[in-house]
């Protein structure tokens, strides 16, 4: 949406701020003059220094809005406004804001406000152009398509999850006859990945919203095509607003293919309350029943149900830092009884955040770690691989992300996962390195 020369008009129209040092005067003149980024780099480390300054806070909102990140723009237009309520150019910018999020009801209300200070004709006339901009976002906001293709490339160190060691040592009454396990050697490879995807969101009314989405993936790998996969994923669902609560449910489904074979569907379905907390802080509860069903090993099939909670929060601070973390415990029973030895009780713990180095640039982290205790062990292993099975998994993933254009972004990322188990066959450790490419279409 470019909104440059209405808000521009306005600006004249009002009362201009008074911008009393060199460095604010600096970043006016580079606004002005469109080098927005300049602009940023400049006032952005002066943040922790001299946020709550309404003169600071409305040029380094400005500086944020015209660089594309509207989000931690309206952090610095609510600590303008909270210093000074009648400033009427950041009232603008805040109304541009809401606009850029697709808030229109907090639009409109800035556009209400400024009305009431009785502007002048010309005033008027733009803001009611506002106003008709504020009405085409909430036609559009009612039916919402995204689209976006990712094409990426790397390297997986153990592309079949092998242990380190392709020869384990049996436990033998005979030292002098030593008996060994033969397993598969890890193996490590190249890869190209390929992911599809689209959401439609339709606002029914400003407290209901429905979805529909899905992707579609495909990986290749160079140095074993048996290992090449693809999974589809479709859900539907609704969110709806209960004052400050507000509620999702969505129906979930897919499936896997493994060296172009069906090999696993998925069914489930996923219930979550959210609720604001004070300081840009989030508190979630969500239930997830999930229904396995393997295509040639049905005696795999399970019933899946887990339980948990989420915390989040973003601070107005330098880089803008927010984290999640969440807690959750399960089960997943094997749909034969028979096959008892692959139902398994687990919970884990997730932690990852984010930083944003500058408009364009940003990094994430994420940690997890997760517990298995498997029911009964296999009978149809020898010992002592027939015992109940045990997994510790930890995960972790760095990633940066380069939005180059509001369209394009690179994403080098490097994960690690380790399963440390009670029966040695089932210890495996993986690095994989990517970078991808992602468009939004």
């Amino acid at each position: 949406m470019r909104l440059h020369r209405l808000y521009l008009s306005l600006l004249v129209l009002f009362a201009q701020p008074s911008f009393a040092d060199a460095v604010l005067e600096r970043a006016e003149a580079l606004l002005n003059q469109k080098k927005i980024v300049q602009a940023y780099d400049l006032l952005a480390p002066l943040e922790e220094e001299r946020a709550g300054q309404p003169d600071y806070d409305y040029l380094y909102g400005l500086s944020l809005l015209e660089a594309g990140d509207p989000s931690r723009a309206a952090f610095a237009f609510e600590r303008c406004l909270g210093a000074e309520p009648n400033n009427g150019p950041c009232r603008v910018q805040m109304a541009r804001t809401h606009l850029a999020l697709g808030e229109t009801i907090s639009s409109r209300k800035e556009l209400d406000t400024i009305k009431q200070y009785n502007p002048p004709p010309a005033v008027q006339s733009l803001v009611d152009q506002y106003l008709g901009m504020t009405q085409k976002v909430e036609a559009e906001k009612k039916r919402q398509i995204r689209s976006y293709v990712k094409v990426s490339a790397g390297h997986d160190t153990n592309i079949n999850g092998a242990t380190e060691n392709s020869r384990i040592a049996l436990p033998s009454n005979n030292p002098l006859n030593s008996l060994f396990l033969i397993v598969p050697h890890r193996e490590s490879s190249a890869f190209t990945h390929l992911d599809l995807g689209s959401s439609l969101h339709y606002q029914i009314n400003p407290d209901l919203v429905t979805s529909l989405e899905g992707n579609v993936e495909y990986r290749s790998l160079f140095d074993n095509h048996d290992f090449d996969y693809y999974t589809a994923n479709v859900g539907v669902g609704a969110l709806k607003n209960l004052g400050n609560t507000a509620l999702q449910g969505k129906l979930q489904w897919q499936t896997m293919g493994l060296d172009g074979q069906n090999y696993r569907d998925v069914l489930g379905a996923l219930l979550q309350i959210q609720h604001p907390l004070a300081n840009n802080a989030q508190v979630a509860a969500f239930t997830q029943l999930s229904q396995l069903r393997y295509n040639t090993q049905s005696a795999r099939d399970a019933n899946r149900t887990t339980l948990g909670v989420a915390y989040s929060q973003a601070f107005e601070m330098r880089f803008s830092p927010s984290f999640y973390a969440s807690l959750y415990q399960g089960q997943e029973s094997a749909k034969d009884s028979n096959f008892d030895y692959f139902s398994q009780s687990f919970k884990g713990f997730r932690l990852g955040g984010d930083l944003a180095y500058s408009t364009t640039i940003s990094f994430n982290s994420h940690i997890s770690i997760e517990q298995r205790d498997y029911d009964k062990g296999n009978p149809f292993l020898i010992a002592p691989f027939n015992t109940p099975r045990q997994d510790d998994e930890s995960q972790f993933s760095l990633g940066l992300t380069w939005r180059f254009n509001p369209q394009y972004s690179l994403q080098p990322y490097y994960n690690y996962s380790h399963t440390n188990a009670n029966q040695v066959i089932n210890d495996y450790t993986r690095h994989v390195f990517g970078l991808d490419l992602r468009i939004a279409l």
